[in-house]
């Protein structure tokens, strides 16, 4: 297993691949500058901010994954609000916990009724308290 987010399983194997790719975390601060007469301004450090991440999921039904299920699942997480954890090779990343804030959906493959075999999504997260 490389990892989890919520109940999606980062793993690949001879029968599965699920996985990530192009994951980008940022990391913040807060400051509020005081303004002072005739000098520069003075920074206050007010703390951290949540941090956010970026990845990119590909879908295969060749892979051993059914892309619709696992299109659906990340959805009901974003539109539900879901917390989620999130932890890659054995270290949670952030705080551990995790809500989408959305998701891109690339359809590549899509054969005679409807059948989808190969979808890309695109997610953007953010650290949640």
């Amino acid at each position: 297993m490389i990892g989890y987010f919520g109940d999606v399983i980062f793993e690949t194997s001879s029968k599965k691949i699920c996985t990530f790719n192009n994951m980008k975390r940022s990391i913040s601060a807060s400051y509020s500058d005081h303004k002072r007469y005739k000098k520069k301004s003075e920074r206050e450090f007010e703390g951290p901010e949540n941090q956010t991440v970026s990845f990119n999921m590909k879908f295969v039904a060749g892979h051993g994954v059914k892309p619709w299920s696992m299109v659906h699942k990340i959805t009901l997480y974003c539109e539900k609000g879901t917390v989620c954890p999130f932890v890659v090779g054995g270290h949670k990343i952030g705080g551990g916990k995790w809500t989408i804030d959305s998701i891109d959906e690339d359809y590549k493959t899509v054969w005679n009724r409807g059948e989808l075999v190969s979808v890309e999504i695109a997610v953007k997260a953010t650290e949640y308290h």
